[in-house]
């Protein structure tokens, strides 16, 4: 298809290229009946063929060949080359003109007398379509590198635009987050006047309760001033999270969770890996004792690893895109160039892989 499409357009160029020579040569036409009141005879016009040929050939030397090879080189290079190279081509000119004009005339005429006057002709035709070539290639040259300015700038306006919805989200997420945080003294306070009333009657709705108020402090543990947590408080909520879906459906969910390596007080934009834990929660079959799904975190100096690995239920409520979109956001709002993140789906299975290199800028420079 892309070889056609540039089929298309060069096709397009000859039929354009054609057209403007054939107004060209009828307004010449059109000067010479003019100015001598006569319509060419066929010896004229074979003329006129010939000698098109030869300046339609000089422009197109001059258009693609001359004039790009000048403009590549710098001052005084280009002037050089360009005493070099009109004169030369001047000569070539002069040359298959005077090949022409024995075909022309002195194979008919053995007596024809080459004159002065066609040299001067010729000096004239040489310099008008090289002025023309000029023109057209110094235009066409300015109007590219004006379109290639406008591209550039409008690529850096839809970068900047880019950046403030990135920002944008970002604002809206720390906020979503502050407007999430309640009075911590009243809700621990609470959950500790529950807890104290079902301990002897319930142990497992106690069990419970210790968990939902570690996983609330979790979420109004404040952030650092680069709007990150440290990671293994969101190690840690994402075992108590997967803990507490245990205890919900009885331990019966087929999920291994796994963590190697040191968290070195590396900080992490906060429910970034949560988000991806949920996910396989809301899609995976988690049911399956034969295909347990896998949550694999893997820590190496300052780069984290986060993996999983499920089968899909077969009756999804909807795709994984939107989710995973906004973590994509994230990923570039706090770790441009610095992660890679790629998942898909197979056979009713579903991939996920997340790479971060948490760089000296995430590490904790205090407590």
């Amino acid at each position: 298809m892309q070889k056609l499409g540039l089929l298309g357009r060069f096709l397009k160029s000859i039929r354009i290229h054609v057209f403007c020579w054939v107004l060209f040569i009828a307004y010449e036409v059109f000067l010479g009946f003019a100015a001598s009141g006569k319509i060419v005879s066929s010896f004229t016009l074979s003329e006129y063929v010939f000698h098109y040929i030869v300046n339609i050939g000089t422009f197109y030397v001059h258009l693609y060949f001359t004039y790009p090879s000048v403009a590549k080189k710098k001052a005084p290079s280009k002037y050089f080359l360009m005493l070099v190279l009109v004169p030369v081509g001047f000569l070539c000119y002069v040359t298959a003109m005077r090949i022409v004009a024995y075909f022309l005339y002195e194979i008919n005429d053995p007596k024809f007398d080459f004159i002065n006057i066609y040299y001067i002709r010729y000096v004239f035709r040489y310099i008008y379509f090289t002025l023309i070539s000029a023109a057209i290639y110094y235009t066409k040259t300015a109007f590219e590198q004006e379109t290639k300015i406008v591209t550039l700038e409008n690529e850096r306006i839809n970068s900047l635009l880019d950046q403030q919805l990135l920002e944008n989200k970002l604002i809206k997420s720390e906020n979503a987050w502050r407007q999430s945080q309640l009075n911590p003294h009243f809700l621990f306070n609470t959950l500790n006047l529950i807890y104290n009333k079902v301990t002897s009657g319930s142990p497992n709705a106690a069990d419970s309760i210790i968990m939902l108020s570690e996983i609330m402090r979790f979420s109004i543990t404040p952030l650092s001033s680069g709007g990150k947590i440290k990671l293994e408080d969101e190690i840690e909520h994402i075992r108590l999270f997967i803990k507490m879906n245990q205890l919900r459906f009885d331990d019966r969910l087929a999920l291994s969770f796994e963590v190697t390596g040191e968290e070195m007080d590396l900080l992490i934009n906060p429910l970034l890996l949560i988000t991806l834990v949920e996910n396989v929660f809301k899609y995976g079959d988690l049911y399956n004792e034969a295909a347990p799904a896998s949550i694999i975190i893997s820590i190496t100096g300052s780069i984290l690893s986060f993996k999983t690995h499920n089968y899909i239920k077969k009756s999804k409520v909807t795709s994984h895109g939107i989710g995973l979109s906004n973590v994509t956001d994230r990923l570039k709002t706090y770790y441009p160039d610095q992660f890679e993140f790629f998942y898909k789906e197979h056979d009713s299975v579903f991939d996920l892989s997340l790479t971060i290199n948490l760089t000296a800028n995430d590490h904790m420079l205090h407590n």
